[in-house]
C-alpha cells in the first residue's frame, strides 16, 4: 500500500482528514499529554533531522510527533500496552490486507475451551465468540517481533473495553480498566447480565478498513525512529546522533498505577493475569525509590542528549513530584537555569472522571532553553 501524501503536523492534533491525523489518535491511554505539547517544542527547537528525545514515551505522542515533522526520535516505554500502541503508530502494517488476514488466521485457531469464561467477570464482559478469539489472541500474536501482528495487537487493545457498541466488551470505560468487582456490580445494578454478541472478525475488519483509509503516515518506517520496550535507564538505546530536544513527561508521585490502569488490556496481550493484582508500587508512593528511579532515567538521557539541547518536562504541581524532578533537571541542566511556567488543568482531569474528587493543583512545565535561547525574556525557578 502506498502512504498517502502527508499534510503540515498541525494537522495531526485534531480530525481525521489525514493519514497523520488518523493515526495519531490510536490507543486510548491513561494521562498522558496531548499532541500540540510535543508539536510546539519540536517546533520551536529542532530542525528536521534533529534527534528528540522522551523516555517516558507512553502510547508515542512525542516519537510519533517528531517523525511527522521529519525528525529523528529515540524513545522508551516500559508498559508493554503503551509501547504496542506507540511502536504501531510510528510503524504500522503498510498494507491492511495483511492485517485483516491475520485477524481471520487468529479466529481461526480459536480453541472450544478458549469460548469458556474463567471468572464471572469475563462471562459478563465478553460474549464466548469475542472471549474465545482474545484467548486466540493471547496465545497467537507475536506483537513483540512482527509488525502484523503488533498492528492487530494494537486494533485489538484499542477497542477491547468501550461504551456498547464502540468496543468487544459490555459496557465500560474505555480509557481504564476498572475493578472486575466493580464491574460485575455494576452490570448486574444496570441490567447489563448478558454481554452483547460480537463477532469480532467483521467487527475489527471494519475499524481496519476505516483506520487505513487515508493510507499510513508518509514518514512511519522511518530507520531514525525508535521506540523501546523497557526500563528507560537501561533499554533507551542508542542513536547516531544527541538529541537535541528532550521532551517528556515523568509518572508523578501517588497518582496513578499504570499496571492497574491497564490491567485487562494488558492480560489481553499474554502480560498479566485474568484478574488483576494489585501492587502499589507502580504508583511510586515511595519517594526514596522514585527520587532513584528519576535520576538513573535522566541520567541515562542525559547521556544521549546534546549538552546545549533542550528539555522540556510536565510534571505534576504536587510537592512529592514536583520537588524531585526539579532539582534533577536543574543538575542536569549544568548552570543552565530551569524555566517554571504553571499548567493548570483546562477542564476534568481523568482522574476526576473516576471519582477523584480532591482539588487538583494542575502541572508544571519545566524547560531548559538551549543557551542562545537564554536571553528571551522567562520566570525563572531553581
Amino acid at each position: 500500500m502506498t502512504a498517502a501524501a502527508t499534510k503540515p503536523i498541525s494537522d495531526c492534533g485534531v480530525g481525521f482528514a489525514t493519514p497523520e491525523a488518523r493515526w495519531a489518535r490510536l490507543g486510548p491511554y491513561y494521562a498522558m499529554f496531548p499532541f500540540s505539547f510535543a508539536q510546539d517544542a519540536i517546533d520551536r527547537f529542532t530542525r528536521p533531522g534533529d534527534l528528540v528525545l522522551d523516555p517516558f514515551c507512553g502510547r508515542g505522542t512525542a516519537p510519533y510527533a517528531a517523525m511527522v515533522a521529519g525528525r529523528d526520535a529515540l524513545a522508551c516505554e516500559i508498559n508493554p500496552v503503551a509501547w504496542v500502541y506507540a511502536a504501531t503508530k510510528t510503524a504500522p502494517a503498510p498494507d491492511p490486507e495483511t492485517v485483516k488476514y491475520r485477524i481471520g488466521e487468529i479466529a481461526e485457531s480459536t480453541l472450544p475451551e478458549d469460548r469458556e469464561p474463567r471468572s464471572e467477570f469475563q462471562s459478563l464482559a465478553f460474549c464466548q465468540t469475542v472471549l474465545g478469539f482474545l484467548h486466540a489472541a493471547r496465545r497467537e500474536l507475536r506483537w513483540r517481533y512482527d509488525t502484523i501482528d503488533r498492528t492487530v495487537a494494537a486494533l485489538i487493545l484499542h477497542y477491547l473495553h468501550s461504551k456498547i457498541p464502540q468496543g468487544l466488551s459490555n459496557q465500560m470505560r474505555h480509557c481504564r480498566s476498572m475493578s472486575p468487582l466493580y464491574c460485575v456490580r455494576w452490570w448486574n445494578e444496570n441490567g447489563y447480565e448478558t454481554p452483547p454478541e460480537v463477532d469480532p472478525v467483521s467487527f475489527l475488519n471494519t475499524r481496519v478498513d476505516w483506520r487505513y483509509q487515508k493510507g499510513i503516515p508518509l514518514r512511519s518506517h522511518n530507520s531514525g525512529v525508535t521506540v523501546a520496550l523497557g526500563d528507560s535507564a537501561t533499554n533507551l538505546g542508542q542513536a547516531t546522533q544527541l538529541a537535541r530536544l528532550v521532551v517528556t513527561s515523568p509518572p508523578y508521585s501517588g497518582v496513578t498505577d499504570y499496571k492497574a490502569d491497564s490491567w485487562l488490556r494488558l492480560w489481553a496481550i499474554g502480560e498479566g493475569p485474568p484478574l488483576p493484582k494489585w501492587d502499589s508500587k507502580q504508583k511510586h508512593v515511595d519517594l526514596a525509590a522514585y527520587r532513584k528511579m528519576l535520576c538513573r532515567v535522566l541520567s541515562a538521557t542525559g547521556q544521549r542528549a546534546h549538552p546545549d539541547a533542550a528539555w522540556l518536562v510536565r510534571c505534576d504541581a504536587r510537592e512529592r513530584t514536583f520537588d524531585v524532578v526539579l532539582p534533577i533537571l536543574a543538575e542536569i541542566a549544568s548552570g543552565r537555569d530551569v524555566d517554571v511556567t504553571p499548567a493548570p488543568f483546562r477542564r476534568p482531569t481523568q482522574t476526576s472522571l473516576y471519582g477523584d474528587r480532591a482539588s487538583k493543583p494542575g502541572e508544571m512545565d519545566l524547560l531548559v532553553l538551549p543557551r542562545a535561547m537564554t536571553d528571551q525574556p522567562t520566570a525563572r525557578a531553581g
